[in-house]
């Protein structure tokens, strides 16, 4: 937990329908919002990829790799959050799954579980969970304070396997630091369909009754689309995505 007596809020930013919808950005662009109202803002990007970094990916694979201060080679999203925030970040606010396994099989091999059964939950669900609470009470480098918001953006598409552990950590998440502290943005395609240009909502729909069936349940809806809504599609998701129209 933070240092400090407040609590730290934390926002997630996840994605649905296709890869490559905006997460980035949308979870960016919240942080600089907060920013221009005082707020103390960090950022985590969870990567659920098997490697350690992003430094032996190739560019054509996974895009460009960003050199953080310290070092480490991490998601071109970090870049994104460092010149939004105007922050420095280190190689510990790219979580990937990599990371966590290697934390945790290092944690069994020094017999840290005092000999029980190490199963995805709950060690490697906790593992997220105390990462994210560590690296969210850190100072940061532009005013030395413990940040009041910490954005996660949760990588990859909601129903991916290798995301699995992750969904589960955040389930789990919203009940350690409690509902008031928890804000999830879920990032969505609203696809212009047909010679007539007509705007589908069904792949939103379902994509958040997958992220529901999880345990989890947006709380805003940023949906990205060819054109500007038409009439009634705001109100259409609204409806059977549980999310206020304003939202």
């Amino acid at each position: 937990m933070p240092s400090s007596s407040k609590q730290t809020k934390y926002i997630i930013v996840s994605g649905g329908v296709i890869s490559g919808i905006g997460k980035g950005i949308i979870a960016s662009s919240t942080g600089l919002l907060l920013k221009t109202l005082g707020l103390t803002v960090t950022s985590i990007k969870i990567d659920p990829y098997l490697n350690i970094d992003a430094g032996t990916l190739s560019p054509l694979d996974h895009g460009e790799v960003f050199v953080l201060d310290d070092g480490g080679e991490v998601d071109l999203d970090l870049g994104n959050y460092e010149r939004y925030l105007n922050v420095t970040l280190t190689r510990d606010n790219n979580i990937t799954t990599g990371k966590i396994y290697r934390e945790v099989i290092d944690k069994e091999r020094r017999g840290d579980y005092l000999g029980k059964t190490v199963q995805v939950v709950p060690h490697i669900t906790n593992g997220i969970q105390d990462w994210v609470e560590r690296v969210a009470s850190v100072p940061t480098s532009e005013n030395g304070r413990v940040p009041d918001v910490c954005i996660v953006e949760l990588g990859g598409t909601v129903g991916d396997i290798e995301s699995a552990p992750f969904i589960e950590a955040m389930r789990q998440f919203q009940f350690r630091v409690g509902h008031d502290n928890f804000c999830l943005i879920h990032v969505s395609l609203v696809p212009v369909v047909g010679a007539v240009g007509e705007q589908k909502t069904k792949p939103t729909q379902a994509s958040v009754r997958d992220l529901r069936g999880l345990g989890l349940s947006p709380d805003i809806l940023a949906c990205r689309s060819a054109i500007p809504f038409e009439e009634g599609i705001r109100e259409k998701l609204s409806m059977f995505c549980q999310v206020s129209p304003k939202q």
